[in-house]
């Protein structure tokens, strides 16, 4: 069944299948193979079906030789982690690790690692539901009595946090990167021992994470062991992408949302609202913005999950390399048909994705927004 794309409530007469417009998956074909050759997949209708993914074997596999070489090409190039895990892991545990900061707090503790049970949540929704630090917050923080805060700009969302998690500060307001210094010092983190001793620092606002990551880090100091930050998957390395905090996209960031019968059981997610294609920042980014300091450890879509690189020589733990990563994790891509992210990611040399993504979001932007939103796009 086809859906169609409203934006800010308005419908706009471009019609599809759920997963055209938002894709929960694998980006490389061939990680959906196997032993024996059976092709797993998801029950789900923003999934690929079986053919689907056969669809895409046989598209990968017409012509192996030139799509493997474009990718090992560019990952030689560019990548900055080499480890990494040949060993398929299924979509339930990244799902479980994106949506659970302690899976690595834990390994911490085990470690010897101490815990101070402290985190900022930017973007914290009502501080428990698909929040990775909903378990944090509810175990290690509420029992050791940590410095734990949470930004949401949504009031109804504030107040089911409060009443969720009414151990955890909460401001509730719209950050930018002009009030977020001031608010984080002013709300327990003026001390440098506090910023020092940082636990996990999580971002996820759906619009400009880039710019916010980098106010964290480098002006503001904060040291989390942990950085969590939603990334947008429709952007494959090595292109570096950072949608720009700007005055403009206040009033002109309307919501998204897929209109139709999903069927059941999916009755529940109509209308379905998804990320516009422009939000966020890319993997690669992010990988090169804050290295040596952090360490890439894990992509488990819609997340990368970074460790402060002292804390990960302790737990022995290595940089992931994110073309494989990206490739080979289960993945969730807002706004992008994931055959363009395929052939950007095999099909073409990074200057030709560059120029196509530049002008697939300029495009995008001027026909659902009527203007271009300031954003940066390099290699």
């Amino acid at each position: 069944d086809l859906v169609e794309l409203a934006v800010g409530g308005t419908r706009t007469g471009f019609q599809a299948k759920l997963s055209d417009y938002r894709f929960e998956g694998f980006l490389h074909p061939e990680a959906y193979v196997g032993p024996g050759g059976r092709i797993s997949t998801m029950r789900s209708p923003w999934a690929e079906t079986a053919e689907d993914v056969a669809a895409a074997l046989a598209w990968f596999r017409s012509n192996s030789t030139r799509h493997r070489s474009v990718e090992r090409r560019k990952a030689l190039r560019f990548r900055s982690g080499m480890r990494w895990d040949a060993t398929a892991t299924s979509p339930s545990l990244l799902r479980h690790i994106a949506m659970n900061s302690s899976f690595y707090l834990e390994k911490m503790l085990a470690a010897g690692i101490p815990l101070s049970g402290s985190y900022i949540n930017i973007g914290a929704n009502d501080g428990v539901s698909d929040d990775p630090l909903g378990p944090f917050a509810k175990g290690e923080v509420r029992q050791r009595g940590g410095l734990a805060l949470g930004l949401e700009a949504d009031a109804e969302l504030c107040e089911r946090h409060r009443s969720n998690l009414p151990w955890v500060r909460l401001v509730c307001g719209r950050v930018t990167t002009r009030n977020l210094k001031a608010t984080l010092l002013g709300s327990g983190f003026a001390a440098r021992s506090a910023r020092a001793g940082l636990d996990v620092l999580k971002v996820d606002i759906d619009s400009y994470e880039g710019p916010v990551v980098e106010e964290c880090i480098q002006r503001v100091g904060l040291q989390p062991k942990l950085l969590q930050v939603e990334v947008n998957a429709g952007i494959p390395p090595p292109l570096q992408y950072v949608l720009l905090d700007s005055p403009q996209i206040q009033g002109l960031y309307p919501k998204l949302e897929l209109l139709g019968d999903f069927g059941w059981p999916f009755k529940a997610y109509e209308p379905f609202e998804i990320n516009p294609p422009v939000a966020g920042v890319s993997l690669s980014f992010l990988v090169n913005r804050l290295k040596p300091a952090y360490v890439l450890v894990e992509f488990a879509s819609p997340d990368a999950i970074f460790m402060r690189a002292d804390v990960a020589q302790q737990l022995g733990q290595g940089a992931i390399d994110e073309f494989h990563a990206f490739a080979r994790r289960w993945t969730d891509i807002h706004g992008f048909h994931r055959s363009l992210v395929r052939r950007w990611s095999f099909e073409v040399d990074e200057v030709q994705a560059l120029g196509e993504v530049h002008d697939y979001l300029s495009d995008w932007m001027q026909t659902h927004f009527g203007k271009v939103l300031p954003f940066q796009l390099n290699l």
